[in-house]
């Protein structure tokens, strides 16, 4: 008769990713990517759900109206990231066309097209620039994502003076 004993492959070297929990069971082990990652344990990146930056700003909104003796404002040196709006500047991106001269710049910027589901993940997505005169100055490509109770954005401007804008 044999006695095996189960040996803890969680104790040596195994193929669990940093940011994962591994768990030992008979004759082998499973790796589970913590909360706040995603993956399949071997391989886990960072949630963006978790892992974003607000913006607050009340002139950010689009029911706010750029004062002419004011300087515009431009997100062109926002940071590369992900971001969500809160509190005065609202909760989401507009998904209708939103004025210039709104938002605290000249160029004001809005989702064109709806946000996504939940199941639908990270979604690409275009903001339109609106002008004085057609609906858009330009466009940009961004990525959004809906985290269940609110939404998060990658935003990147490539001219000034333009913003991205709130709303609730």
């Amino acid at each position: 008769m044999y006695d095996y004993q189960n040996i803890d492959e969680c104790k040596g070297n195994h193929s669990c990713h940093v940011n994962a929990i591994c768990t030992n069971t008979n004759g082998s082990y499973l790796c589970e990517c913590h909360p706040g990652f995603n993956g399949n344990g071997q391989s886990c990146t960072a949630d963006p759900c978790y892992n974003y930056q607000n913006l607050s700003d009340a002139n950010r909104k689009s029911s706010y109206v750029t004062p002419i003796d004011e300087p515009s404002l431009c997100d062109k040196l926002l940071p590369t990231g992900w971001y969500r709006f809160v509190g005065d500047a609202g909760t989401k991106m507009p998904t209708t066309r939103v004025p210039a001269f709104r938002c605290g710049t000249d160029w004001s910027g809005w989702l064109h097209g709806a946000h996504p589901t939940v199941e639908d993940g990270i979604v690409h997505r275009k903001v339109c620039f609106s002008d004085r005169s057609s609906g858009c100055r330009y466009y940009t490509d961004i990525f959004v994502k809906n985290c269940e109770s609110y939404f998060i954005y990658t935003l990147y401007i490539p001219f000034c003076p333009s913003r991205f804008c709130g709303t609730d």
